[in-house]
């Protein structure tokens, strides 16, 4: 049983080698982090973070005056009512602004990840077609093949196979 594995991990081993002789690779992470389109995306991303901290900091600080006081002993018990419904009030505007925040920038990170990708995809087959490479395989964060000739697809080949084999 060995020995029929062996033969047939050569045999496709080999195949393969004859299919694809032209195989790239590339670190589809470290180009999206590296390539000036990736910067511009995370300085955006960036940006939008500092614009929603400076709002939480400004409301934050209005909570801790507020805080400070209701601590006062002259004020009034309608008086602090009021400075309590005023700190819950500011509380979930705070909460608000966090909950925008985080829904902002998962969709700014999506979508400039999508942008990158495809962009970095149609680059990749551009360069691959220029170089007569046939196979070029992704690494870092995603897996998968980017850009492959035709020729080397033996999908509906290992389809047929498969449907031939019984069960």
């Amino acid at each position: 049983m060995k020995k029929i594995l062996t033969v047939f991990a050569l045999l496709f081993v080999l195949t393969g080698y004859v299919y694809a002789q032209n195989i790239a690779y590339v670190d589809i992470q470290k180009v999206m982090n590296q390539s000036k389109k990736g910067q511009e995306y995370k300085k955006e991303i960036e940006n939008k973070v500092k614009y929603y901290q400076k709002k939480l900091d400004g409301i934050d600080k209005k909570i801790s005056q507020l805080e400070k006081q209701l601590e006062s002993p002259v004020l009034s018990e309608e008086a602090k009512k009021k400075k309590r419904k005023e700190l819950e009030e500011l509380k979930e505007e705070g909460r608000k602004i966090q909950q925008e925040a985080e829904e902002e920038l998962s969709k700014m990170k999506a979508k400039a990840e999508r942008e990158l990708v495809l962009k970095i995809k149609e680059v990749t087959e551009k360069y691959a077609k220029e170089k007569n490479i046939d196979l070029v395989f992704i690494g870092g964060a995603i897996g998968g093949v980017v850009y492959y000739d035709e020729a080397i697809d033996i999908t509906e080949q290992i389809l047929k196979k498969l449907d031939e084999e019984k069960n």
